[in-house]
């Protein structure tokens, strides 16, 4: 049974609220993003070379905190509630750290495996493409990624969805906020050959924020997750560099003829087999220490448990612009094919 916050009048996040929030980021990172990285190709700039890279890594983190980052904080600063409380920045143990580092090193094979199993799904409608990403050539491109990609995502994007928009939705239950706050955080990221692997990542960093009640958890877990991938990609370069142009790695999905996407697939899903174990492991060890520790929100007074379509609107809007969104990129995918 979940812990009840004795809070009185405490204000928090309304799923009104949470929802409006959620469609202005939409709107704004569309828009910024369109024009932003609109001028690296109208420039005819090419992200490959170095200053270029680092520009584009640099253009990404001012968008992150501008975009995702200032409007929560100036929805509850206006709204005047306790940021401490809503977002729970509260201390974590060491060991609950340790157990969500596991949950991310292991998970990450398995998210891996997701991947791959979607991208051959979507290989049946056409020719699915990555999202645009510099190749990470030197270690300043490398260090200037991981704060870029992994560490400032890590801390705006858990503000947003696991200290606003987590919260708005616990009127409805836990399970209902984590799966929600997940599938939302999936939707955002526009990214239709990774979606089923980050909505199962969204769920899970969810999960261990209200587990251990602390946001720290769940931007552990953001971090980790995007390092591994950041650090692989820069890895693969080095790898490429020793090797010569005249040895190709396949550094996207989409550059891995059929017969090599099969085999990768084989093998990472014996891996992710594996992870599986490994991963089960320390979600029933979090789940055991943390036991008593999950605090949820009450209801504000005069605050309804249940919703009307008045709250929902700017998720339906916003959820009609994914939609659109996703209807290009699909089409997009057929021409790829013709």
């Amino acid at each position: 049974m979940n812990n009840l916050y004795d809070d009185g009048q405490q204000k928090w996040p309304t799923v009104l609220g949470s929802n409006s929030l959620y469609l202005i980021v939409l709107v704004l990172m569309l828009a910024v993003s369109t024009i932003v990285f609109g001028l690296f190709m109208l420039k005819g700039m090419d992200i490959v070379n170095a200053t270029n890279t680092e520009a584009w890594l640099i253009a990404t983190l001012v968008m992150e905190v501008v975009v995702i980052g200032i409007p929560p904080l100036i929805y509850l600063l206006a709204s005047g509630m306790d940021i401490k409380h809503v977002v729970r920045i509260n201390r974590t143990k060491v060991v609950e750290l340790l157990l969500v580092l596991g949950m991310a090193v292991f998970g990450y094979a398995i998210v891996a495996f997701i991947n791959l199993v979607w991208y051959s799904i979507l290989s049946r409608i056409g020719t699915p493409v990555q999202p645009l990403f510099p190749s990470i050539k030197t270690g300043k491109q490398y260090i200037l990624a991981i704060l870029a990609m992994a560490v400032i995502p890590a801390v705006v994007e858990e503000f947003l969805f696991r200290g606003v928009i987590l919260r708005g939705y616990e009127r409805f239950g836990t399970l209902t906020a984590v799966v929600v706050s997940g599938v939302l955080f999936g939707l955002l990221h526009l990214n239709l050959v990774n979606l089923p692997a980050i909505i199962f990542l969204g769920i899970m960093i969810g999960y261990v924020v209200v587990r251990t009640d602390s946001i720290f958890s769940g931007m552990l877990y953001h971090f980790i997750q995007n390092f591994l991938s950041i650090s692989f990609l820069f890895l693969q370069e080095i790898v490429q560099g020793s090797l010569g142009d005249e040895v190709a790695i396949q550094q996207n999905i989409e550059q891995m003829p059929p017969e090599l996407l099969v085999t990768t697939m084989a093998v990472l899903g014996i891996i992710a087999f594996l992870c599986v174990g490994l991963f089960a492991a320390c979600v029933s060890s979090l789940h055991r220490i943390t036991h008593g520790k999950e605090r949820v929100r009450s209801l504000m007074l005069g605050e309804a448990k249940g919703f009307s379509i008045k709250e929902m609107w700017p998720a339906i809007v916003a959820g009609v612009i994914v939609i659109a969104d996703t209807c290009v990129k699909i089409v997009d995918m057929i021409q790829n094919v013709q």
